[in-house]
């Protein structure tokens, strides 16, 4: 092999390696992957609305045998949706339960990004998260863990591809600062400033499809997921705080007997 045809393999082999390396990074971002233990996260729902072929996915939380706290978004009620939530999903199989009712967050200055569903007491026996201890709540700086079963891979354009990951799939985040006037994007839902948190990591990011998930500190529900980037680490991950709905929340779960 010539000198110059040496330096031509060199080339190309740094080329292949950069750009694998690249498609990687590429699929990383996404909850930057692991598996969620199967003995954790049993309280997760899923949730979805179908209209032919088309499916949209949500996230849950169970908070009582028959409630799931969610993000107010996922609710389909235009003609011919059909909205399911199925509990048990982690680690598995899971089963579908019947949704009874949906509340969602209502005061004087609208609607807001948050739901209860009630829903049929589930055939398996999962246990609820714990709902918040909202005297020690997360701070700028302390660690969240985010479950969720969105879109998990990325293509070279940085376009979501379509696709369930095949187990629920955690990641651990830190608290930022939210700054002022997040908003949905084409959505007259409320994310009112004070009552968002926010969180963001290096190379971790959410998807849609997350939306709704709990957001855990201390083993505890603090936040339910609303938004984010654009599975491209492009901004930081917003929920909805859980403490500043907390008395809405009980006015509905604790009346029924139990959790």
């Amino acid at each position: 092999m010539t000198a110059m045809a040496h330096l031509k393999f060199l080339l190309l082999l740094l080329w292949v390696g950069v750009t694998e390396s690249a498609v990687l990074d590429l699929h990383k971002r996404i909850f930057n992957g692991y598996d969620c233990e199967n003995t954790k996260h049993l309280y997760h729902v899923k949730i979805t609305a179908t209209k032919g072929t088309a499916v949209s996915r949500c996230g849950g939380s169970l908070i009582h045998r028959e409630w799931v706290l969610t993000a107010a978004h996922c609710w389909k009620d235009q003609p011919g949706w059909t909205m399911s939530a199925y509990v048990g999903i982690h680690p598995g199989p899971g089963s579908m339960v019947t949704i009874i009712d949906h509340q969602i967050f209502d005061d004087q200055t609208g609607k807001h990004d948050i739901m209860l569903l009630k829903i049929s007491p589930a055939s398996i026996r999962t246990d609820p998260v714990q709902l918040p201890d909202c005297s020690i709540p997360p701070n700028i700086g302390n660690e969240i863990k985010i479950a969720g079963l969105g879109r998990y891979l990325v293509n070279q354009q940085n376009i979501p591809l379509p696709g369930e990951p095949p187990h629920l799939r955690c990641a651990k985040m830190h608290v930022v600062n939210c700054g002022l006037n997040r908003t949905p994007c084409n959505s007259p839902l409320l994310w009112p400033n004070g009552n968002t948190m926010c969180y963001e990591e290096a190379g971790v990011d959410t998807c849609p499809g997350d939306s709704g998930g709990g957001v855990l500190f201390n083993n505890m529900i603090y936040g339910v997921h609303v938004g984010g980037g654009t599975c491209v680490c492009s901004r930081s991950a917003v929920s909805l705080k859980v403490c500043s709905y907390i008395g809405w929340i009980n006015n509905f779960i604790t009346p029924n007997s139990g959790k």
